[in-house]
Formats: C-alpha cells, structure tokens, sequence
C-alpha cells in the first residue's frame, strides 16, 4: 500500500501553514520509538482513536461533518469511515482527477477538498468559493492525510484555535513539537480530553509568550553588542486564529513582524530587561481588577487586602503588547513612565531606528541636544525647558524653541554649531518626518540625563499627564 505514497511529500516544507503543521505531526510521530516503524495508515489509526476515544471527537472547530465530527457516526464507526475514506486516497480508489495540486504543485492525482477533510475551505454546497466553480479545492491525497493531523499539533486560545507559523522552519517545528510532546504526555497521564488550551486569553499576549519562548529556549537573540548592529534574518511569527465550526468559520491573522522580534529580543538582554520588564508589567490591565494600584518594588497589583502577582496578571491584556502588534507607537508611553523611572535611553534609540524608522544621526543629535540643556547648572532653566517642550503643540514651536537653543549655544560656545542646516533639514525636521516624535524622544532624552544625574527638578504635570491618570483610574 505505501508504494502509493510518496512518503517525502507527507512531510516536506511546502509554504502553507496547515499543510506543514500536518507534516510536522507526521515528522514528530515517527520519530517516536512506539511508532517510527508504523505506515502512514497505522499512524492515522493510533491519532484517530485519540480522537475519538481521548478527545471524544471533539474537532468541530477543524472539520465540519468529518468522519470524525459526522454525528450520525458514533464510537466505533468513526475510527471504521476514518480508516476506510484514508485508506481510499492512499489506494486511489476514491474518485480522482489528474491535475497540478494547489498546495504541493506538483502533477498528480486529485482529491477534493471541502470543509469536512480540510479547514477554512468550501464545501460542495458552495462552489463559488471554488476556481471556475469546481464542487472543491483538489489536493493530492500527501495533503489531505497530513490535514488529518493538523489538531494534534495546535492548541487552543480562548474561544477559538491557534497556529504558529514562522518564516524559520525551526521555530515552526518547535512549536509543533512542543504541542506534539505535551499531547502525548496527557496521553500517557490519562488526562487529556482534547486540544491543548493555551495559558493565554488573548493573541497578543500568546505572540510575545511565543516570541519569549523563541529567546529563552530556542536561544534567538539578533543582537551582536560589538558590532552594535543587528543580524539580517529576522524571525516572523504569524498567529492564525480560526474556527471552521458550523455556520460561522472564522480566521484572524496576527503578525509580529521581525522589527518587532528584533526590539523585543534586544530588551530581554540582561542588560536592560530589568527596567524593560518592570515598565511592561506596569501596563497590563484586567477589567474585573480594576482600581488597582501597581507595586513597583514588588511587581505585583494590589487592591484591598488581595493582590496579584505575575503568575496571575501576565495572561491580562498589556497595552505595550498591543501597540506593538499593530504598529502603534509606544513611545508616549516611555515617556510617561520616564518622567519619573529611570530607563534605558538605548531602548528608546532600538525602538526609533528598527521599528519606528527614525536615522541614527536624529537620536544622535537629540541625545546631544538633551546633554546641553541639562548641562546648565540652573534647574529652574531646566523646568522652564521641559515646560516649553510639552507645550509646543505644534511644529514651529519645537522649530523656534531648538533655534533658541542653537543661539544660546552661539552664545556661550561661538565656535561649533549646536544644530547645522543638514541637522535642521535631514536629520529633525525632514519631509515627511514625525516633528512630535521628534519632541517625546527629547522629552525622554532630558528625563532620563536627569535621572541619571540624580539633578531634582520640579516639574509640573502636564495636562497629558493629567488626562491619563483619569483614563488609568477608570480602566
């Protein structure tokens, strides 16, 4: 039977996320003692009755009327049409076409596919979901049976079911792997009753997990301190978050993108991940906790006589989690926690140049602009500065204060530019260029001179500072 099978096509890479999960299942299990030495249509027998007899055939959310799911099948004759439909591809006397198959491309003999064998596809009764109106999408039958373990490699994450996917094979095969073993594992303990649950309630919060676990077990850092540069692959992980249940089949796709992973990865270097990670903590909120004050020595969430510690918040939702997956800007946060935590301003110079698109040279200079104002001896001169960043609102504000600088520094210096017209022209204010960023980054760079100095300066809050302490309470 298996000289019908093409056995490297069960498992080779082929770029779709379903189909290699399926082949990484397949890769796992015969890599297993107990199993290495079983044919494809043993493995699917041992992961059916699984299935069936482990899970309860609780796999709506993949297949809708499968022969696993078909509630007019109970028990038994799950496992008997599960085995006999498989054992129909492999032998190719179910109803076939000649043709190129959509996922592997290669020429070959055609199955079809709908939502009972396959996910998030049409199904016979809706053929205009199909090229030219065929009753379904055709795959060779190596892809269909690896769509029959794709469960066995996912999990699932609050209401719906979760596949990682990455543009690095590895990382892909050790989530894969990972969910294999823990599937196996529950097995062995008698205790598993179907997918695996994430720890996680929302796909944010699952990305940076995964993203963690990629730096702490796979050992992924991108960083190289000596160059001060980062390596050129980065990793891309790519969150699918689906449901092929009954009348209402879903997908959300959500990507951290490689500037993202290279930015995280840089703040969970040793250096710096004591900060960064107290300034992520202070973020996460939980509605049914709200009012709650953060205890920053402690790291833990207080309210009343109960309190919450990370074991129990890191599954809330974290603002700088969520800005960061959907490309918002974080860096009024950073400013906000800056006025009064010390931070690393190396942080601030990743996040503008990789994710934010800022020139070195622009850091460069606001770091140098940020040195001169608090190099004057005057606090007072200091708060009246600050005073006037935050409420230069719009762009020729912040132009006439930084030419005022240049001319104090005419003043007291006569002889280098504090600000050259290609600073002015390319580097602070260029076309196309965010001038408020420009602003919170010199912000940022003063606080953290100031804290780094230990130079007291009274400083008035801010009406911004005012608005999101009410925002804060009331969340």
């Amino acid at each position: 039977m298996t000289e019908k099978i093409n056995i490297d096509w069960l498992t080779r890479t082929t770029g779709d996320p379903f189909a290699d999960t399926g082949g990484l299942v397949i890769k796992f299990l015969w890599e297993q003692p107990h199993l290495k030495e079983k044919s494809i249509l043993e493995l699917i027998r041992y992961v059916a009755k699984i299935y069936v007899e482990k899970w309860g055939a609780k796999l709506n959310a993949f297949y809708l009327n499968s022969t696993i799911t078909q509630p007019a099948f109970k028990g038994q004759r799950k496992l008997d049409e599960t085995l006999k439909y498989y054992k129909s591809l492999i032998d190719e006397t179910a109803k076939f076409q000649e043709g190129f198959c959509r996922i592997s491309g290669r020429k070959t003999k055609l199955f079809s596919a709908g939502r009972d064998n396959h996910i998030l596809s049409g199904s016979g009764t809706f053929i205009n979901f199909h090229h030219a109106f065929e009753s379904g999408l055709y795959f060779s039958k190596e892809v269909l049976i690896r769509m029959f373990f794709v469960p066995f490699g996912l999990i699932q994450l609050s209401d719906k079911i979760a596949l990682i996917y990455a543009n690095n094979e590895k990382v892909t095969e050790y989530f894969v792997f990972r969910n294999c073993r823990l599937n196996l594992q529950s097995i062995a303990s008698n205790i598993s009753e179907g997918v695996l649950k994430s720890e996680f309630n929302n796909p944010a919060n699952a990305l940076f997990g995964f993203a963690d676990e990629c730096i702490n077990n796979l050992r992924i850092f991108l960083y190289d301190e000596e160059t001060d540069s980062f390596k050129e692959e980065g990793i891309t992980l790519i969150l699918y978050h689906f449901t092929n249940f009954g009348a209402s089949p879903e997908v959300v796709i959500y990507s951290l993108p490689a500037t993202v992973f290279k930015f995280y990865a840089f703040c969970n270097n040793p250096k710096w991940k004591k900060e960064w990670t107290k300034f992520v903590r202070y973020h996460y909120r939980n509605s049914k906790f709200k009012g709650a004050i953060f205890n920053e020595e402690l790291e833990i969430w207080e309210k009343n006589n109960e309190t919450k510690d990370f074991e129990s918040y890191y599954v809330w939702s974290n603002k700088i989690f969520e800005r960061l997956l959907n490309n918002k800007s974080i860096i009024e946060n950073i400013l906000r926690w800056n006025k009064k935590h010390s931070f690393p301003f190396k942080i601030v110079k990743i996040y503008q140049t990789i994710i934010r698109n800022m020139e070195k040279r622009t850091v460069e200079k606001i770091k140098q602009l940020a040195d001169f104002i608090v190099s004057n001896p005057d606090a007072d001169y200091i708060k009246k500065s600050i005073k006037r960043l935050n409420g230069s609102k719009k762009s020729y504000q912040l132009r006439q204060y930084l030419l005022k600088l240049d001319e104090e520094n005419y003043r007291k210096d006569g002889t280098v530019p504090l600000i050259t017209i290609e600073d002015y022209v390319e580097y602070l204010f260029p076309d196309g260029g965010n001038w408020s960023e420009v602003r919170d980054v010199l912000l940022i760079a003063i606080y953290q001179k100031l804290h780094e100095t230990q130079i007291a300066v009274d400083i008035e809050p801010s009406e911004e500072d005012e608005e999101t302490e009410l925002i804060t309470e009331n969340e």
